[in-house]
């Protein structure tokens, strides 16, 4: 996503410029872009335009400008494509400061890159935020001068495509796919690369070309590229009061029973009701999924958001699947979300492609066994996904002792390899050793086992050991004889571990409360949220009954989904990465990781504290 870099400026001379540019008639655009949640035209400079009088044609300050398009501090440039906001929020000021309202999980970091003053300028003005900064805190935030562009006509000199880091990209892997050395590449974003590269970041990529030669050219290529950046999306939906369809498949019908071919993968994050209402585990989701799917879009009617919604039960067949699809009537659907299993999943993929409608899977996430699947949004994550988020997101501490344990016959996955490689190569990026301890199940007696562990903890340091495993037996050996050892020697852990972990029947939980064990899932309710607690009392009222994790569930993705219905229109696929949303138990972070296929990265970090207690964070927050 691109990051907002925000500056500010004393009041300039307006006599001056406005003559200098009276003569000058500024095209206001038509094309918008959504960068970070927020609307912008985008603006092409033409010869003879200046910030004055882009800022009059299209009624903005040129302080508003400038904030979101720090580049020109170098001056104007032909062909140069500026954001200019929609909507511009005002912000208090007087002649010396501007006042900053903090907003939730923003750092004073953060907020010196956003006005580009220091951290120290900062608390110098405001030494309360020495112990921290608070939600809705107002902080005074010293102007800067830039007075110097006022006047600056556009100039031909260097343009710049704006670059997101993916997974396992380099700078010289960027170097070669824009035809730039990694030099100038660094040169340019110094403040960036300084480290290594991360995952997420955005770098400047410089295009040397002679624009005024080339005005037209560039101001094409330019516009193109802005609007096809991932992380960036066409905001030209505006909402008005239409109603959406939404077609919602559901496997309500029991009479199948449940496949060995992975079907209920994603299904099993907690015992289901199934075992005192004498229904199929499958119909028992779907009711929960849909019970709590129903209060969302209640949610939304009351906030003005109309939908029809068109729901279908698959019959847990394929065939029936094709034939719902088949009717004429399936074609006004804007947004499929749906079906659960995989044999029904299959048909409505390919459905999805063809029509070019956005289609949501809820729960099954080995969408790669689907043939040239695109329009694909997956929700949750399998095994494999949950271990690539956590190692592209891995920050080692060089004062850790690390310890990757494996199953001796892992490594011949491919998803296990491709693990393994990311977390070396993040060693090696931030200067640290992980050592892999290989284990087969019942190979070793538990004093052996212990023997052998203690080989590769540190008595000194913090343990931190990576068990990349959903195998209970072979968890179970890990973690009791971790146990044992941290007990009888002292040790000081932190153990890392997927998902499943949490149902975990024979690994008692006071040796994940010892362990200091983190868990990362992709779902966590946090029952002392306010509006969790609603949503109980809600669910209660209206179904006499408790909700589970699929009830949470059937909520965040009505919610959601039908949020960027309204936001961005049908086509929103491109919007999501810009369109992050508190909900019940989901943290969603789209991405586009093959063709159409869009994986939600994001991840709770569950912790069990020595204390028992329990805590959380959101992966890549503090």
């Amino acid at each position: 996503m691109l990051r907002k870099i925000l500056f500010s400026f004393l009041a300039i001379t307006i006599l001056s410029t406005t003559l200098y540019s009276q003569n000058v008639q500024v095209e206001v655009s038509r094309n918008k872009v959504r960068v970070d949640g927020k609307s912008y035209y985008v603006h092409i400079v033409k010869k003879g335009e200046t910030l004055y009088s882009i800022s009059k044609a299209y009624g903005v300050s040129q302080s508003d400008i400038a904030v979101n398009n720090p580049d020109i501090y170098a001056g104007l440039k032909v062909g140069q494509a500026l954001k200019i906001p929609v909507r511009v929020k005002k912000i208090d000021s007087d002649e010396n400061f501007i006042y900053h309202i903090v907003k939730r999980k923003e750092t004073l970091f953060g907020i010196s890159r956003m006005y580009n003053v220091t951290i120290d300028e900062i608390l110098n003005l405001n030494p309360e935020a020495k112990d921290g900064l608070k939600t809705s805190q107002t902080l005074r935030i010293p102007k800067k001068h830039i007075s110097a562009i006022q006047n600056q006509a556009a100039v031909d000199t260097i343009d710049f495509i704006m670059h997101e880091v993916q997974p396992r990209e380099g700078l010289f892997a960027i170097s070669r796919q824009y035809g730039v050395s990694p030099k100038e590449i660094e040169f340019y974003n110094s403040d960036l690369v300084k480290g290594g590269l991360k995952l997420g970041t955005v770098l400047r990529i410089p295009i040397k070309k002679s624009v005024v030669e080339q005005q037209d050219t560039v101001k094409q290529d330019t516009l193109t590229q802005m609007l096809s950046q991932k992380g960036v999306c066409q905001d030209t939906f505006d909402y008005d009061g239409r109603m959406f369809n939404v077609a919602l498949l559901l496997p309500f019908t029991q009479q199948k029973k449940d496949s060995a071919d992975g079907e209920n993968e994603g299904l099993e994050e907690e015992t289901p009701k199934a075992e005192i209402k004498k229904i199929s585990q499958i119909s028992e989701v779907s009711l929960e999924f849909y019970e709590g799917f129903l209060l969302a879009l209640d949610t939304l009617k009351r906030l003005g958001v109309s939908v029809s919604l068109n729901a279908y039960d698959t019959k847990r067949s394929a065939v029936h699947v094709n034939e719902i699809l088949s009717d004429e009537s399936f074609r006004k659907n804007e947004l499929i979300i749906g079906p659960f299993l995989y044999e029904e999943i299959k048909p409505v993929a390919k459905y999805a492609t063809d029509e070019k409608v956005n289609f949501v899977s809820p729960i099954y996430s080995k969408i790669a066994r689907l043939d040239k699947s695109q329009n694909v949004i997956s929700v949750n994550q399998n095994f494999y996904d949950q271990l690539r988020v956590f190692a592209a997101n891995f920050e080692p501490d060089t004062s850790k002792n690390y310890v990757v344990v494996l199953d001796s016959s892992s490594l011949i996955y491919p998803e296990m390899s491709e693990f393994d490689s990311l977390l070396m190569e993040k060693a090696n990026e931030y200067g640290v050793t992980i050592q892999k301890f290989f284990h087969k199940t019942s190979s070793l007696n538990s004093f052996d086992l212990q023997s052998s562990l203690l080989k590769v903890l540190n008595k000194d340091s913090v343990n931190v050991v990576i068990v990349p495993s959903e195998d209970e037996p072979f968890v179970t050996d890990i973690l009791g004889s971790l146990y044992a050892v941290k007990s009888y020697y002292g040790l000081t852990t932190e153990v890392y571990g997927p998902s499943r972990w949490r149902r975990l029947k024979n690994v008692p939980s006071d040796y994940l409360f010892a362990l200091n064990t983190c868990i990362f899932s992709p779902f966590y309710v946090d029952y002392s949220r306010a509006d969790v607690k609603n949503f109980i009392a809600k669910y209660r009222e209206t179904y006499r009954d408790e909700p589970s994790q699929f009830s949470y569930l059937g909520f965040d993705v009505g919610y959601y989904f039908i949020s960027a219905l309204k936001e961005f229109g049908p086509d929103f696929s491109n919007c999501l990465s810009t369109f992050p949303m508190q909900l019940l138990q989901s943290e969603f972070k789209f991405n586009l990781v093959d063709k159409g296929y869009m994986l939600n990265d994001g991840l709770y970090f569950i912790r069990y504290n020595p204390d028992f207690t329990l805590s959380y964070s959101i992966l890549g927050t503090k």
